[in-house]
């Protein structure tokens, strides 16, 4: 067969498809009605708040957690803007108001290819042409700072959109426009006061607003921001946020007491040894000052350095971890202390100050404990590999004068 035979078959078969492709929605029996803008944004904002729950219900770090929800309201903005320039639904056609553009197209789009064909092509010269140019697509950049407009415009038409405001008040902390952010936080809990939401949410709502009016205030906790706390947590006293903000807050101000209640509080919401867990409990401990040095009944005592082969291991911005396990207790730490790497050699105090939950197991309680000492270079309490660390000693609870060696590369065993 001749390349022009082949050249012609070809040319006829994708003509067919073509036809194919554009007269079957005109002739089929039924038409899909489009489910139109309030539908389809009614339907993204649901799948919006099962995620959000979904990250909500997960135990992120807080720096993962807001990461992974400013990604998530970023696509919903994107979503939402596409829905926004999505045609009404259209009445369905009539029979012979579909069948006439098809019968239209059948006649017109083959007469239109071979004309346009015999106009420019060359039968002879496309025969033997073997090279397709590529498609290039170029991707157009999304303006963030134009869509958090467009939606506060559109909050202006809609201003009972409670996940709206909430997506707005994200957006402005995430440009870093705090006061805007707080403003819409207020909106926003104001809003979920009115439309009776769970107390949950409400607090959130107002946990967020005093997050935001700190960061616009320069860090300050008082005023506005003590009392959006308070309010946050006659809703719901175990919001995180607003306990660890209260916590601050009241540490700031000398009321070290009320410090101590609010962290101790936060405490058993954390994932045991994580990172953010190790940060409050060492906080905790340095509520007591120069009292900590003074164990408490049953605290033990002792020295860690690090060896002479590890000291080029061992930065002064590393962080030091004294832990304390007991086997009844189960793998979680009973204690742990955090010290920065550049104080060693230096004197340590665990005790039950030093708790990894107050209502946990305590390790004035235990009989037989192991306790050890490891360096984090990033500062995470999560065990790495070629960690330099010690051995990990036996030790009864009480015992004075325990001496800690970092001189190996990943913790051992006890004896």
């Amino acid at each position: 067969m001749s390349p022009i035979w082949t050249l012609w078959g070809t040319a006829l078969a994708l003509l067919l498809v073509a036809l194919a492709g554009l007269l079957w929605p005109l002739l089929r029996e039924s038409i899909a009605q489009p489910e139109g803008r309030a539908g389809i944004e009614a339907r993204l904002r649901s799948l919006y708040r099962a995620q959000r729950d979904e990250l909500d219900r997960q135990s992120l770090p807080p720096a993962d957690h807001r990461q992974a929800v400013d990604e998530l309201q970023r696509r919903l903005l994107d979503d939402i803007d596409r829905a926004a320039a999505t045609p009404q639904a259209r009445a369905a056609d009539g029979p012979w108001q579909k069948r006439a553009p098809a019968a239209v197209l059948s006649v017109l789009l083959p007469l239109a290819a071979l004309g346009l064909y015999l106009q420019v092509g060359d039968p002879r010269a496309a025969a033997t042409l073997a090279q397709a140019q590529p498609d290039t697509h170029a991707g157009k950049g999304i303006d963030a700072d134009a869509m958090v407009a467009r939606l506060a415009e559109r909050l202006q038409q809609t201003p009972d959109d409670l996940e709206g405001w909430m997506v707005l008040a994200r957006s402005r902390e995430v440009q870093e426009d705090f006061p805007a952010a707080a403003q819409a936080y207020q909106r926003a809990a104001d809003l979920a006061a009115r439309q009776r939401a769970p107390a949950e949410l409400q607090a959130r709502l107002l946990a967020d607003r005093a997050d935001a009016l700190a960061s616009a205030r320069g860090g300050a906790l008082d005023g506005p921001v003590q009392a959006a706390l308070d309010a946050a947590l006659a809703l719901h006293p175990d919001q995180p946020k607003a306990l660890a903000l209260a916590g601050t807050a009241a540490a700031r101000r000398g009321d070290r007491d009320a410090a101590r209640r609010h962290w101790q509080r936060l405490l058993p919401l954390l994932e045991p040894d994580s990172d953010i867990a190790l940060r409050l409990q060492n906080d905790m401990a340095g509520l007591d000052g120069a009292r900590a040095t003074a164990p408490l009944p049953n605290g033990i005592t002792g020295t860690v350095r690090v060896a002479a082969a590890l000291q080029g291991k061992v930065q002064p911005g590393d962080t030091v971890f004294i832990v304390a396990r007991s086997a009844a207790a189960g793998p979680a730490p009973l204690a742990v202390l955090r010290l920065p790497a550049s104080a060693l050699p230096a004197d340590f105090v665990l005790d039950d100050r030093h708790a990894m939950s107050p209502t946990g197991p305590r390790l004035s309680q235990a009989v037989d404990l192991t306790i050890e000492a490891r360096v984090s270079p990033s500062g995470t309490a999560q065990r790495q590999p070629g960690q330099p660390g010690s051995r990990a000693l036996a030790v009864r609870a009480g015992s004075q004068g325990v001496a800690l060696v970092i001189d190996t590369l990943g913790a051992r065993p006890a004896p």
